[in-house]
């Protein structure tokens, strides 16, 4: 009786003055669930163990017409003595009570004999009269009720009612029964209310142990709003998914709450049902105008019925507390009703402006998909989630479109539609689009925004042939002297700098009569212009400007997934690896956040290649892994050649080489070689060979870069060092005076300012082609380069080879100088302790460990079991169950390459990176 207390005084006080000064009533009032009848039974064993007689009765719904129904509950069993009961039994004979339905005198009888029956019994004892749900009073009972009440005077009787509200008037027998009491002094009504919030921790700590209390308090208060009824159910679901030992942390079922909901609105009139079923349906809190055309009622009785189901604590500030009591109550309704309930509601909620996609949600939920309104309802609906990044629900929506649709050319958008959801899900599943998809665009069935997603999947997937005469038949519906639509000019772009030998981009800007292409509100394609030619001819100030304003702007959406890709990029270009870094961070765990696949790996592809210029090769590989995991090879089409190439490098310089092979034994399309991810692939290829000792092969992948990009217009960038490789194949095959001309042409070409990574290496290889004793001036030169460009790999690289030549000219000091240096640089990266002294090429470790392909939880989860905590430890302190803690764990091992704790604490910890040394000579 947690939060009862005073209930039962006051009851047990009520009774003490029936014994000494008369009559009392007490009415308990509540809503369903709050613990009457537990309250009425309750003081009913403590008066029984005090010596009162108990007449208990509950009233029903069902019995409400049946005369004297109740009063045929208070007096059957062994009440009353033989003779009494013999009377008691003739009065409540069918026939009598049939002649005092319409006789007066019959009916005084009846009243006046049962009274006295009764009043007999106080004149041994005291008499308690307990009616539960006494708002279904029949009307005779009713009169009998108050013709004792009158006649009891000084009788030794207490009479409890149980009173429920509700949102329905009372009937007029209990209007009755109230007027009666009204105001007289043997009356008292006691209005019980939810439990509180201490109340709740009073009863969770009676049920569980004391730390599974204090987690569960707060949510249980939340969940049920202090009813007993639904506390307890739900308590009763969190001890059978526990075993009774802690709290409900990560339920998948609620059987026991789910039922007492249903119970509760059993036990409520049917307006307070049908509000609770309308709330229900539409989700967010609503006039009770709207709610009043759902369940045909006036605002007035709605709002009457809304505060029921506040006090009973299934509604909180006018929605339900949780979807599993929305669907609790829905459940309550038939499948007819439901359907009705949720077609009303989309017809409603469009006439008030509401959101698409809501709209969508009740059309699919009503079942009523053959309607012709549905399509137009559910193509919108699916418009809203792919702008609100619900990707899958969009994919959903679309997919039940199309199977009911019958219009031939709104068919073929709104397939459109559905591979520019389906791609943002499964990048290979929606080039399965593209055949019918083609087709419509050729038949001038498709076109305008709609052909947009569809010609770029055709041009990731090499289908150039195709997008030509797409782009052909686009061209040839344009009016004569017209200006192509912006979707034209921006699919000639995406061709030109796709696919640069096939289309060329001084073509498309001659169409373009040298105007840049403006969307309005569409960042992102003038940013592709910045890019464009910041790959093409180098950055400026202004465009990075540019850069970082279109990153800023808005929050990762459809709209601005161009803007940060092309803003990464740019840093990267530019060598602002940090900040590219930290952003990128931000990015991969918003798409980890939205759930969204194909965008999560292409930012783990460009996360990949920053660790890779930053010098971080195992983090690269594993960011170039990931991206490969949620992509297959087969499905990135032309683009496979992006993360491939950073896997392939990252993969050479730690001299894995049978994962490397492997590698390069993944199937890739020919044409991604018409393209600059082919040319990224030849050269990480060849900076394969070279380590494997075949520089002779290397040549042909460096050269036929140099020529493409020559052909194609693209050597001022110096975003594919080619050269630098070729003098890097040079010089193992001995070649020094071929290697230092192509790395002296490729210092010429990059200028001073930039490239600062390249422009590092690059003089690290050319002092391989000098004398000794010349050397070292060039690679301090590279060492102070590659310090500023951030590359570890690569200035560990530089000071290895510096370290590399003092030794071998014997400047022992200036050797021991280098390494404290590498020591130095060691700590300021890592925050190693100085007192760890390196030798010659073991100048960096790399320690971090690459969370950034973990989500947040798995993190968490990760950080612990390196500590050492059991899995029950990790759940406990993560409030998870053992099962989900368990699942985290495999896909850490997973993704982090380990498969024990052990193996992931030495993951955690620092990992030497040593940059392969040969003879004095730096390799590629």
């Amino acid at each position: 009786m947690i939060e009862r207390e005073s209930e039962l005084a006051g009851l047990t006080a009520a009774l003490a003055e029936s014994a000494t000064e008369g009559v009392r009533v007490v009415v308990l009032q509540g809503v369903v669930g709050t613990g009457k009848t537990a309250l009425i039974e309750e003081f009913g064993d403590r008066a029984r163990g005090a010596g009162a007689r108990l007449l208990r009765a509950s009233g029903a719904p069902t019995e409400s017409s049946l005369s004297l129904g109740i009063v045929r509950q208070l007096l059957a069993g062994e009440v009353f003595d033989r003779d009494a009961a013999a009377v008691v039994g003739g009065l409540l004979d069918h026939r009598l009570l049939a002649d005092a339905e319409s006789d007066g005198v019959s009916r005084s009888r009846v009243l006046d004999g049962l009274a006295t029956a009764v009043l007999g019994l106080a004149g041994r004892g005291p008499v308690v009269i307990a009616v539960d749900d006494a708002q279904y009073l029949d009307a005779f009972s009713q009169d009998w009720l108050i013709y004792l009440i009158r006649r009891a005077g000084l009788a030794r009787i207490l009479i409890v009612l149980g009173w429920r509200d509700d949102s329905e008037p009372s009937p007029g027998n209990c209007r009755l029964l109230c007027a009666e009491f009204h105001q007289q002094t043997y009356f008292r009504r006691m209005l019980l209310a939810p439990l509180s919030s201490s109340g709740v921790t009073e009863l969770v700590a009676g049920r569980l142990r004391e730390s599974g209390a204090a987690e569960l308090t707060a949510k249980a208060h939340q969940l049920t709003g202090g009813n007993p009824l639904l506390l307890h159910a739900l308590l009763e679901d969190g001890r059978a998914a526990t075993g009774g030992d802690g709290p409900p942390a990560e339920l998948d079922a609620w059987p026991e709450l789910e039922r007492a909901v249903q119970l509760a609105l059993r036990r409520c009139d049917p307006l307070t049902l049908r509000v609770a079923g309308a709330i229900s349906v539409v989700g967010e809190p609503s006039r009770f105008a709207l709610l009043g055309w759902l369940v045909d009622a006036a605002p007035d009785r709605v709002a009457v019925a809304m505060r029921v189901l506040t006090r009973i604590g299934l509604v909180e500030a006018g929605r339900m507390r949780h979807p599993v009591i929305a669907g609790a109550v829905l459940n309550t309704f038939s499948a007819a009703d439901r359907s009705d309930l949720h077609w009303r509601a989309a017809d409603l909620l469009k006439a008030c402006g509401a959101d698409s996609l809501t709209i969508a949600e009740h059309v699919v939920a009503s079942g009523r998909l053959d309607d012709p309104s549905a399509v137009p309802n559910l193509v919108e609906g699916a418009q809203q989630a792919l702008e609100k990044g619900y990707p899958r629900r969009a994919t959903e929506l679309l997919r039940l479109a199309y199977q009911v649709d019958t219009d031939v050319r709104r068919r073929a958008e709104t397939r459109a539609l559905l591979l520019r959801a389906e791609w943002r899900v499964d990048l290979g599943a929606s080039a399965g689009h593209l055949p019918e998809l083609t087709d419509a665009m050729l038949s001038g069935r498709l076109r305008g925004r709609h052909a947009t997603m569809p010609i770029i999947i055709m041009l990731v997937q090499g289908r150039v042939a195709d997008v030509c005469s797409v782009l052909s038949r686009l061209a040839a519906d344009s009016p004569p002297g017209s200006r192509p639509s912006w979707e034209f000019e921006l699919m000639q772009m995406w061709l030109a700098d796709m696919y640069p030998g096939i289309f060329r981009r001084e073509d498309c800007e001659s169409r373009a009569n040298g105007t840049p292409i403006m969307l309005p509100g569409a960042i992102g394609y003038r940013l592709l212009e910045h890019f464009r030619s910041i790959h093409h001819q180098g950055a400026t100030a202004e465009r990075l400007v540019q850069a970082d304003e279109a990153f800023w702007q808005q929050p990762l959406t459809e709209m601005n997934l161009l803007p940060a890709i092309l803003a990464l990029c740019t840093m990267i270009y530019t060598e602002r690896l940090e900040e590219a870094e930290r952003r990128c961070r931000g990015l991969v765990q918003t798409c980890l956040d939205l759930q969204e696949p194909t965008w999560h790996a292409m930012f783990c592809v460009i996360a990949a290649e920053i660790a890779l210029r930053r010098g971080s090769i195992g983090v690269a590989a594993t960011r170039a892994g990931a991206a490969l995991e949620l992509i297959p090879v087969a499905e990135w089409g032309v683009l496979a050649g992006v993360p491939l190439s950073t896997l392939l490098t990252a993969q050479t310089l730690q001299g894995k080489h049978d994962e490397a092979a492997r590698t390069l034994a993944l199937p890739v399309p020919d044409v991604m070689f018409e393209t600059p991810f082919g040319l990224s692939y030849l050269l990480a290829r060849g900076r394969h060979y070279v380590e494997r000792g075949l520089a002779q092969v290397a040549l042909d992948d460096f050269q036929a870069v140099g020529d493409l990009l020559d052909r194609w217009g693209m050597e001022k960038s110096g975003a594919l060092p080619w050269r630098t490789e070729m003098a890097a194949a040079h010089l193992q095959l001995g070649d020094r005076e071929v290697a230092a001309r192509y790395a002296r042409e490729q210092l010429r070409r990059i200028g001073q300012d930039g490239h600062l990574r390249v422009r590092g290496r690059t003089l690290r290889l050319l002092a391989a082609t000098r004398e000794l004793r010349l050397r070292p001036p060039v690679l301090h030169d590279a060492v102070d380069v590659l310090h500023r460009s951030g590359d570890k790999f690569e200035l560990a690289s530089a000071l290895a080879a510096l370290h590399d030549a003092y030794t071998q000219l014997g400047e022992a000091g200036r050797a021991r100088s280098v390494a404290r240096k590498a020591n130095s640089i060691r700590q300021a990266f890592f925050g190693e302790q100085p007192a760890r002294r390196v030798g010659a090429p073991d100048v960096l470790e790399e320690t971090e460990v690459d969370m950034l392909v973990l989500s947040d939880a798995e993190r968490r989860v990760a950080k612990f079991a390196a500590k050492g905590l059991t899995n029950r430890e990790i759940a406990g302190r993560l409030y998870l169950t053992t099962s989900t803690v368990e699942q985290h764990l495999t896909r850490i091992y997973r993704k982090l390459g380990v498969s024990s704790r052990v193996q992931l604490l030495s993951r955690l910890a620092p990992q030497p990176v040593i940059p392969r040394q040969d003879h004095g000579e730096v390799s590629a």
